[in-house]
């Protein structure tokens, strides 16, 4: 049979196609947040208030707004402050508020484009939970509050002596997240492909430290991101039953690609066992005997690792 009369061999080869196309397409937008105008706007929105005491009431200011910019924030959450700056952190401003003996803390995180909020909301959501009351997309306990919103990741924090009702965490919540402007636009998932994908594994990477929980190629910035480059992952499965995490990561060109992938290949974890070298592609297995590829394809590295058969 020709090729022209295999209509299950044409369909792979456009979806393939169209796939690859869109990859390109979304390489331009999606390798540097700074550059790229739809993860970040041209226009800075307003910078949103930060809530009164009216939010709900009986409740008080507790001492004065702080705020930490650039690498002072690691004073205030020392252990942590990496995978903010690496996504893209721009200041953290915090305020507490009290009521007897419960007590409420806001924390506003403002990240350089919606794409690094993102980012850091995905790593730190936990098994999505989602409370009805929160005027955004969030995930929450009783204790803490987690939200996203725009170029906002936001915490409130419920560790008073007696917890606060929720409903009032929920409304301090709200008063803040009020003020903060949408933004619509690209995200860096949307260059994961649908078929096989896990929902809830998506995360985006930005380098080192957002690789880290989930696979170690080499040391340092292994894959050539610089804190610019956002990858997308998720957890993927085949119809037959084999299980893998796939990186997407888009670069400015293929030169840079090109380079990124002679980078990887040159630091690879000396742990790893390289099974398959060529000019576009490298295989091989993990410590853990789990199989993996890196494809060079134009502009992007298609990375998948623990697979399992």
């Amino acid at each position: 049979m020709s090729g022209s009369d295999a209509p299950g061999l044409r369909g792979r080869t456009v979806r393939a196609g169209l796939f690859a196309c869109g990859i390109a397409a979304l390489a331009a937008l999606l390798a540097a947040g700074r550059a790229a105008p739809s993860l970040q706007s041209t226009s800075v929105p307003p910078t949103p208030p930060i809530p009164e005491a009216g939010f709900a009431p009986g409740w008080a200011k507790a001492g004065p707004l702080r705020t930490f910019t650039g690498q002072d924030l690691f004073n205030q959450i020392d252990g942590g402050a990496e995978l903010f700056l690496e996504f893209g952190f721009d200041r953290l401003r915090l305020q507490g508020y009290v009521k007897d003996q419960a007590e409420l803390t806001l924390n506003a995180y403002e990240m350089e484009s919606a794409a690094s909020a993102l980012g850091v909301y995905l790593m730190k959501m936990g098994k999505e939970t989602p409370f009805p009351g929160v005027e955004a997309r969030n995930s929450c306990e009783e204790i803490q509050l987690t939200m996203l919103k725009g170029r906002y990741f936001v915490q409130v924090d419920n560790l008073g002596e007696v917890p606060a009702a929720t409903t009032e965490a929920v409304a301090l919540a709200n008063a803040f997240l009020a003020g903060v402007a949408k933004e619509s636009g690209v995200t860096p998932l949307d260059a994961l492909p649908a078929g096989g994908k896990v929902p809830g594994t998506e995360r985006l990477v930005r380098g080192p430290y957002g690789l880290q929980p989930y696979f170690t190629f080499g040391e340092g910035d292994i894959l050539s991101q610089g804190g610019r480059i956002f990858g997308a992952l998720a957890g993927y499965r085949t119809p037959a039953g084999s299980a893998f995490t796939r990186l997407i990561v888009p670069y400015p060109d293929a030169a840079a690609a090109a380079a990124a992938f002679s980078h990887l290949k040159a630091n690879l974890d000396p742990y790893m066992k390289v099974t398959g070298d060529r000019p576009d592609r490298l295989d091989f297995v993990d410590f853990q005997d789990k199989k993996g590829s890196v494809v060079l394809s134009g502009a992007v590295l298609d990375i998948r690792f623990g697979v399992t058969d």
